[in-house]
Protein backbone atom coordinates (compact mmCIF):
# COMPACT_ATOMS: atom_id res chain seq x y z
CA UNK A 1 0.00 0.00 0.00
CA UNK A 2 2.78 2.48 0.77
CA UNK A 3 4.28 1.91 -2.52
CA UNK A 4 1.19 2.85 -4.49
CA UNK A 5 0.43 6.04 -2.60
CA UNK A 6 4.16 6.63 -3.24
CA UNK A 7 3.70 6.36 -7.22
CA UNK A 8 0.59 8.32 -6.68
CA UNK A 9 2.52 11.41 -4.92
CA UNK A 10 5.05 11.10 -7.60
CA UNK A 11 2.74 11.31 -10.26
CA UNK A 12 0.78 14.20 -8.64
CA UNK A 13 4.02 16.24 -8.51
CA UNK A 14 4.99 15.25 -11.69
CA UNK A 15 1.17 17.09 -13.18
CA UNK A 16 1.62 19.56 -11.44
CA UNK A 17 5.03 20.69 -12.29
CA UNK A 18 3.80 20.06 -15.91
CA UNK A 19 0.92 22.27 -15.00
CA UNK A 20 2.23 24.84 -13.21
CA UNK A 21 5.63 25.61 -15.24
CA UNK A 22 5.24 28.89 -17.60
CA UNK A 23 5.49 27.84 -21.21
CA UNK A 24 8.97 28.64 -22.58
CA UNK A 25 9.18 32.47 -24.10
CA UNK A 26 11.72 31.40 -26.52
CA UNK A 27 10.12 31.54 -30.14
CA UNK A 28 12.39 30.24 -32.88
CA UNK A 29 12.09 32.48 -36.03
CA UNK A 30 14.18 32.36 -39.28
CA UNK A 31 16.82 34.51 -39.03
CA UNK A 32 16.23 35.16 -43.07
CA UNK A 33 13.13 35.93 -44.24
CA UNK A 34 12.02 35.87 -48.40
CA UNK A 35 11.11 34.41 -51.43
CA UNK A 36 12.50 30.76 -52.22
CA UNK A 37 14.74 31.99 -54.78
CA UNK A 38 16.17 34.88 -52.89
CA UNK A 39 17.07 32.49 -49.86
CA UNK A 40 18.58 30.37 -52.38
CA UNK A 41 20.69 32.56 -53.98
CA UNK A 42 22.20 34.14 -50.98
CA UNK A 43 22.94 30.83 -49.54
CA UNK A 44 25.00 29.86 -52.67
CA UNK A 45 26.46 33.58 -52.17
CA UNK A 46 27.49 31.87 -48.60
CA UNK A 47 28.62 29.15 -49.90
CA UNK A 48 30.96 31.12 -52.34
CA UNK A 49 32.54 32.94 -49.91
CA UNK A 50 32.94 30.02 -47.29
CA UNK A 51 34.56 28.42 -50.09
CA UNK A 52 37.13 31.63 -50.71
CA UNK A 53 37.26 34.28 -47.96
CA UNK A 54 39.65 36.05 -49.77
CA UNK A 55 37.87 36.97 -52.18
CA UNK A 56 36.33 40.94 -52.48
CA UNK A 57 34.01 40.16 -55.18
CA UNK A 58 32.16 37.99 -53.74
CA UNK A 59 32.15 39.40 -50.17
CA UNK A 60 30.55 42.34 -51.90
CA UNK A 61 28.24 40.10 -53.59
CA UNK A 62 27.09 39.13 -50.58
CA UNK A 63 26.70 42.32 -48.36
CA UNK A 64 24.58 43.75 -51.74
CA UNK A 65 22.06 40.44 -50.76
CA UNK A 66 22.51 41.28 -46.92
CA UNK A 67 21.57 45.15 -47.53
CA UNK A 68 18.60 43.91 -50.11
CA UNK A 69 17.13 41.70 -46.98
CA UNK A 70 17.66 44.25 -44.49
CA UNK A 71 20.94 42.73 -42.56
CA UNK A 72 23.33 45.79 -42.85
CA UNK A 73 25.06 44.34 -39.67
CA UNK A 74 25.62 41.62 -41.84
CA UNK A 75 26.67 43.21 -44.52
CA UNK A 76 28.88 45.14 -41.87
CA UNK A 77 30.49 41.92 -41.13
CA UNK A 78 31.06 40.39 -44.55
CA UNK A 79 33.12 43.72 -45.58
CA UNK A 80 35.25 44.34 -42.31
CA UNK A 81 38.02 42.19 -43.40
CA UNK A 82 38.76 43.99 -46.42
CA UNK A 83 38.35 47.81 -45.25
CA UNK A 84 42.51 48.42 -45.99
CA UNK A 85 41.69 46.15 -49.47
CA UNK A 86 41.76 49.60 -51.37
CA UNK A 87 38.19 48.69 -53.30
CA UNK A 88 36.00 52.22 -53.46
CA UNK A 89 33.07 49.54 -53.56
CA UNK A 90 33.60 48.43 -50.55
CA UNK A 91 33.57 51.88 -48.87
CA UNK A 92 30.19 52.36 -50.60
CA UNK A 93 28.54 49.65 -49.59
CA UNK A 94 29.92 50.29 -45.56
CA UNK A 95 28.80 53.60 -45.87
CA UNK A 96 25.21 52.03 -46.88
CA UNK A 97 25.24 49.73 -44.11
CA UNK A 98 25.88 52.59 -41.72
CA UNK A 99 23.32 55.13 -43.09
CA UNK A 100 20.72 52.18 -43.27
CA UNK A 101 21.73 51.78 -39.32
CA UNK A 102 21.22 55.56 -39.21
CA UNK A 103 24.65 55.85 -38.06
CA UNK A 104 25.27 59.32 -39.76
CA UNK A 105 29.33 59.84 -38.19
CA UNK A 106 30.44 56.14 -39.80
CA UNK A 107 29.14 56.27 -42.87
CA UNK A 108 30.15 60.09 -43.84
CA UNK A 109 33.72 58.41 -42.69
CA UNK A 110 33.56 55.42 -44.87
CA UNK A 111 32.34 57.77 -47.98
CA UNK A 112 35.65 59.28 -47.43
CA UNK A 113 37.79 56.45 -47.64
CA UNK A 114 35.29 55.56 -50.36
CA UNK A 115 36.34 58.78 -52.21
CA UNK A 116 40.13 58.24 -51.40
CA UNK A 117 40.15 54.78 -52.53
CA UNK A 118 38.61 56.16 -56.32
CA UNK A 119 41.16 58.83 -56.32
CA UNK A 120 44.16 56.48 -55.63
CA UNK A 121 41.92 53.61 -58.10
CA UNK A 122 41.80 56.43 -61.00
CA UNK A 123 39.01 56.70 -63.51
CA UNK A 124 39.42 53.42 -64.87
CA UNK A 125 38.11 51.47 -61.80
CA UNK A 126 36.04 54.40 -60.37
CA UNK A 127 34.13 56.51 -62.83
CA UNK A 128 32.43 59.50 -62.19
CA UNK A 129 28.85 57.39 -61.33
CA UNK A 130 30.59 55.27 -58.52
CA UNK A 131 31.70 58.92 -57.34
CA UNK A 132 27.91 59.43 -57.55
CA UNK A 133 27.01 56.63 -56.08
CA UNK A 134 28.88 57.27 -52.65
CA UNK A 135 27.69 61.18 -52.90
CA UNK A 136 24.14 59.53 -52.74
CA UNK A 137 24.92 57.91 -49.85
CA UNK A 138 27.03 60.56 -48.07
CA UNK A 139 25.00 63.99 -48.48
CA UNK A 140 22.40 62.83 -46.65
CA UNK A 141 24.54 61.67 -43.79
CA UNK A 142 26.69 64.82 -43.92
CA UNK A 143 23.56 66.79 -43.18
CA UNK A 144 22.90 64.91 -40.29
CA UNK A 145 26.06 65.50 -39.06
CA UNK A 146 26.56 69.11 -40.04
CA UNK A 147 23.16 69.64 -38.21
CA UNK A 148 24.29 67.42 -35.23
CA UNK A 149 20.87 65.57 -35.60
CA UNK A 150 20.88 62.28 -34.06
CA UNK A 151 18.15 60.42 -36.11
CA UNK A 152 17.18 58.04 -33.12
CA UNK A 153 16.40 61.30 -30.90
CA UNK A 154 14.59 63.89 -33.53
CA UNK A 155 13.33 61.65 -36.44
CA UNK A 156 11.89 64.39 -37.77
CA UNK A 157 14.12 66.93 -38.30
CA UNK A 158 16.44 64.14 -39.13
CA UNK A 159 13.57 63.32 -42.10
CA UNK A 160 13.64 67.22 -42.62
CA UNK A 161 17.38 67.46 -43.30
CA UNK A 162 17.72 64.22 -45.40
CA UNK A 163 15.08 65.48 -47.29
CA UNK A 164 16.68 69.15 -48.19
CA UNK A 165 19.63 67.09 -49.46
CA UNK A 166 17.46 64.79 -51.55
CA UNK A 167 15.28 67.50 -52.92
CA UNK A 168 18.06 69.76 -53.77
CA UNK A 169 20.83 67.77 -55.11
CA UNK A 170 20.72 67.52 -59.05
CA UNK A 171 22.75 64.71 -60.88
CA UNK A 172 24.71 68.02 -62.77
CA UNK A 173 26.09 69.11 -60.26
CA UNK A 174 27.14 65.90 -59.19
CA UNK A 175 28.92 64.94 -62.53
CA UNK A 176 30.80 68.21 -62.05
CA UNK A 177 32.37 67.39 -59.07
CA UNK A 178 32.76 64.31 -60.50
CA UNK A 179 34.49 65.94 -63.57
CA UNK A 180 36.39 68.12 -61.25
CA UNK A 181 37.80 65.51 -59.26
CA UNK A 182 38.97 62.94 -62.36
CA UNK A 183 40.78 66.53 -63.29
CA UNK A 184 42.79 66.71 -60.60
CA UNK A 185 43.39 63.32 -60.45
CA UNK A 186 44.35 63.02 -64.03
CA UNK A 187 46.46 66.43 -63.21
CA UNK A 188 47.96 64.47 -60.01
CA UNK A 189 49.03 61.30 -62.10
CA UNK A 190 50.57 63.14 -65.10
CA UNK A 191 54.40 62.75 -65.67
CA UNK A 192 55.84 66.41 -65.10
CA UNK A 193 58.07 67.61 -67.26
Amino acid sequence: MTSSRLVDLIAVAAVAIVVLLPSGSLVAKPALVGDKIELDRIAALEDARFSDPTNVDEALALADAYLRADHPEWALATTAQFGDAGDHRVHLVRATAYAERLQAHEAVAEAQRGYAACDREGTTKCDAAARMRIGVVAAPMQALVDANIDPRHDPKAARAAVAGVLHATKANDLIKDAARAAKANAKSTAPQK
